[in-house]
């Protein structure tokens, strides 16, 4: 009998130890959210917006967050077409319905090359396909299981921590097309630039030509890039129109504070730059 007792115990105690570690031995949650990581990676590389937000647990804040990144800045795009990542070592678990994975992105080093002096684009590009030096970005990605699906939940710190430096960098070359100015302005109506009780923000470019090629401009408000699109042209091609509402920000009503505007040409070269304010 007491040798009955002895394999029964034994038997109870196997069966609890499997217990406690079959959940951790099959759990694959690592794995998935390492796939899930990558495929999120190569989508932002790619500035993929819509495939980078079907991987959020809100598809529509990822939109609102990454589509003002994801335009037509040349030199963005230019650094990120040589970008490299690495995941680090996943933490999820089924249970917890939760985890993350720390990722390390690899840059060419944007800043060696812009000591280079390039002289437009062309040569920026040049200068970062050749270079062997590099900048470490660590990148954060926070899960959550989602209807047996593990979506990415951080979308905001993640911009920030990508795309926040590389929206805020002087590229040491402007476009062209500089030279074709006429004037710029706000229509405030202040002189000093200042809108009050505002429906719109509109800077106006005028060049003392026709301008041939697609241009694009982007607000800046507190370093962080807030909206992008490509500029209107008024009547014929010498007036560049740069016009957002509330609405564009996702807002009822613009916040207090500075915004700036600035326009590029296609080659992502600064044309025009200017601040205003919202009182």
């Amino acid at each position: 009998m007491k040798n009955n007792k002895i394999v029964i115990s034994f038997v109870l105690v196997t069966s609890m130890v499997f217990g406690m570690t079959s959940c951790s031995m099959f759990d694959d949650a690592g794995k998935q959210c390492t796939e899930v990581g990558d495929e999120f990676m190569e989508a932002l590389i790619d500035r993929n917006v819509e495939d980078m937000a079907e991987l959020c647990t809100d598809e529509d804040e990822a939109l609102e967050i990454f589509i003002p990144y994801c335009g037509d800045m040349e030199a963005v795009k230019a650094i990120l077409s040589n970008a490299t990542y690495e995941a680090g070592k996943p933490e999820c678990k089924t249970k917890d319905k939760k985890g993350e994975i720390e990722y390390t992105l690899t840059l060419p080093d944007y800043e060696a090359c812009l000591d280079e002096d390039p002289e437009d684009m062309d040569e920026l590009e040049d200068l970062l396909e050749d270079t062997d030096e590099t900048i470490e970005i660590k990148v954060t990605l926070e899960f959550k299981l989602k209807k047996d699906e593990w979506l990415i939940d951080n979308v905001e710190d993640i911009a920030e921590d990508v795309f926040g430096d590389l929206y805020d960098v002087d590229w040491g070359f402007e476009s062209p097309l500089v030279s074709s100015i006429d004037y710029f302005y706000f229509d405030s109506r202040d002189e000093n630039d200042v809108y009050t009780d505002t429906n719109h923000l509109k800077f106006n470019v005028y060049f003392t030509e026709e301008i041939e090629e697609d241009l694009t401009f982007n607000v800046v408000k507190d370093g962080v890039v807030v909206f992008e699109d490509d500029v209107n042209y008024i009547g014929i091609y010498d007036q560049a129109d740069c016009y957002i509402e509330p609405s564009d920000l996702g807002v009822s009503e613009f916040e207090v504070g500075e915004y700036t505007f600035n326009v590029y040409d296609s080659h992502g070269g600064l044309i025009a730059s200017a601040t205003c304010s919202v009182a």
